[in-house]
């Protein structure tokens, strides 16, 4: 009993991988992670590290030549819901029957897509969309009920009644992603995977699509993946934040723990390459290089042709994700630097990086 009341996701040892001609991409090695009900969980790196294929994974969306390999995802839904669906918790996703998949979808989990101009159905009003999704799901809603609640979508999104009759060319593009929130949000789903929904948005509209998510995230406690390459943006946002880095998960921990004490050397590069809005000027390091081809990873660890601290170990035992330190339970990395309990400071990673930095530009 406890464990549903408080876990919502479960996710063991998933591997994922893209079949090609010229060699098996590595697109997702081995990620393991839990995530609690109501919870707000950030996943950040680089273009290429896997957070998309691990979204499209977790919701079984990924298509051939993707397949997965290997790996458990858990998902323990409410009494209600278990008796609604008629399946036993917990529930391994993987193992869903297509018929079964159909219900599971958007009634336990939703996802919002990068692009919502793609997304959205550009023959199709917004109203029809989220009609769509409730005449689908909810057989026994009348036509009065559905278009009650689709202007309650639109409501709590922050879209008048009157757009409900529009097409997604008349909206502008916070619009239509706020429309993909609503239409996101129409079952009342538990869980709500958004891969990058802020890309393509200004700053002003990210912050509002932002503020958007997380006022929505509490009041009905859904739980959220928000998928991002721009660590920035999950600072505020999230409870906890993972970081990948060539498809492994390399730290995991709260948001506060990230922001103040980033363990991996790849987590501290991602933190400091954007400039602060407080505080004093500081000078920019970033990450020298580009993240590794997943068909013919690096031995060891893979960041170490990047890593200003990599030294002989790491190039040959690949790291595994465990504890930074004894008083921090909370806060796990996979890297060698801790596995003899030190713990380098953020004035030795500064120093590491812009000596680095200088390097590559000499």
């Amino acid at each position: 009993m406890e464990t549903q009341t408080k876990t919502l996701l479960e996710v063991k040892n998933l591997n994922i991988e893209y079949a090609a001609s010229n060699g098996t991409v590595h697109a997702v090695s081995d990620v393991s992670f839990t995530l609690g009900r109501g919870e707000i969980l950030g996943l950040a790196g680089e273009s290429g590290c896997g957070k998309s294929t691990l979204a499209y994974g977790l919701t079984r969306l990924l298509r051939p030549p993707a397949l997965i390999t290997g790996g458990e995802v858990l998902y323990y839904p409410r009494e209600e819901r278990a008796r609604q669906t008629r399946l036993k918790e917990p529930v391994d996703i993987l193992e869903l029957s297509a018929s079964q998949l159909r219900k599971f979808r958007w009634n336990e989990v939703s996802i919002v897509f990068q692009s919502a101009m793609n997304a959205l159905n550009p023959v199709l009003t917004i109203g029809a969309q989220i009609d769509d999704v409730l005449r689908t799901h909810r057989p026994d809603m009348g036509s009065a009920a559905r278009k009650s609640r689709a202007i309650e979508l639109l409501d709590q999104v922050g879209i008048s009644a009157e757009r409900i009759k529009s097409y997604p060319h008349e909206l502008s593009g916070g619009m239509r992603q706020r429309a993909v929130i609503a239409i996101a949000l129409a079952l009342s789903p538990e869980l709500i995977v958004m891969d990058e929904p802020t890309t393509a948005l200004d700053v002003v509209v990210q912050r509002e699509i932002l503020q958007l998510i997380s006022k929505l995230c509490k009041e009905f406690s859904t739980a959220l993946i928000f998928i991002t390459h721009d660590l920035s943006l999950l600072l505020e946002l999230s409870d906890s934040i993972a970081i990948m880095y060539a498809g492994k998960m390399i730290e995991k921990a709260s948001s506060e723990a990230v922001y103040l004490h980033p363990r991996h050397p790849y987590s501290y590069g991602l933190l400091h390459s954007f400039p602060s809005l407080h505080g004093p000027q500081r000078r920019m390091v970033g990450i020298p290089g580009s993240p590794p081809d997943l068909r013919t990873l690096p031995s060891g660890c893979a960041f170490h042709p990047r890593c200003p601290f990599a030294f002989e170990r790491c190039q040959t035992v690949e790291p595994v994700l465990q504890v930074a330190q004894a008083e921090l339970p909370g806060q796990l990395v996979a890297c060698h630097l801790y596995d003899q309990g030190e713990a380098p400071s953020s004035s030795d990673f500064a120093q590491k990086f812009e000596s680095m930095s200088e390097g590559v530009s000499a």
